[in-house]
């Protein structure tokens, strides 16, 4: 009978997502993980097989915390406002688990096609736009690629720990250019050129 092992997959699993929350992804590998449980790195094996089973592990778990922070801003007097307030929350909060999801956004196409496509918050969040402005959903999609590629900045550079801005700043600048936005969309029937 094998001796029993002394951490558990959920142990493991906690331990290198709390590692790439400080270090980032490129910090986690099976001898780093080991060091900081203590232990060989049999365990680690044991449990996940190999280091991108738990790597994946691990993104899954950012992308839970990240889903926690959408939809705590969908729950904003201002819903589109406060999504874009938790992005830009989030990158400062969790910097390393940022850049994990959201900093490689080569999804290939065109400009238009940016940031919202792949993110299952999307749908949500178009509702909420169409509902709330009164756009159909050509100008909702314009108006959230807009503000995702103007938030995406401000959040990359609250993870890069340039703190340019303070977050009273950046809720006052997304106002700013939303308005600006919706009038030029709301101007040209809902899919402004």
């Amino acid at each position: 009978m094998p001796p029993k092992a002394k951490y558990t997959r959920e142990e493991i699993a906690d331990t290198a997502f709390q590692m790439v929350r400080r270090h980032g992804m490129d910090f986690l590998s099976a001898r780093s993980l080991a060091a900081e449980l203590g232990t060989s790195t049999a365990p680690i094996f044991t449990a996940f097989g190999n280091i991108e089973n738990l790597a994946s592990v691990v993104t899954e778990r950012a992308g839970a915390l990240y889903n926690d922070y959408i939809k705590e801003g969908m729950k904003d007097s201002l819903p589109f406002k406060g999504v874009g307030m938790k992005y830009v929350q989030f990158a400062k909060d969790e910097p390393e688990l940022f850049k994990l999801l959201l900093s490689d956004l080569n999804h290939g196409g065109e400009p238009s096609h940016f940031l919202p496509s792949a993110d299952e918050n999307t749908p949500s969040v178009l509702d909420v736009i169409k509902k709330a402005y009164g756009i159909d959903e050509v100008g909702a999609a314009r108006l959230y690629n807009h503000m995702s590629v103007y938030t995406h900045g401000l959040a990359s550079l609250f993870a890069s720990g340039s703190y340019v801005f303070t977050l009273n700043d950046v809720s006052e600048m997304l106002t700013e250019i939303f308005s600006a936005v919706i009038a030029e969309i709301k101007k040209h029937g809902g899919n402004a050129g």
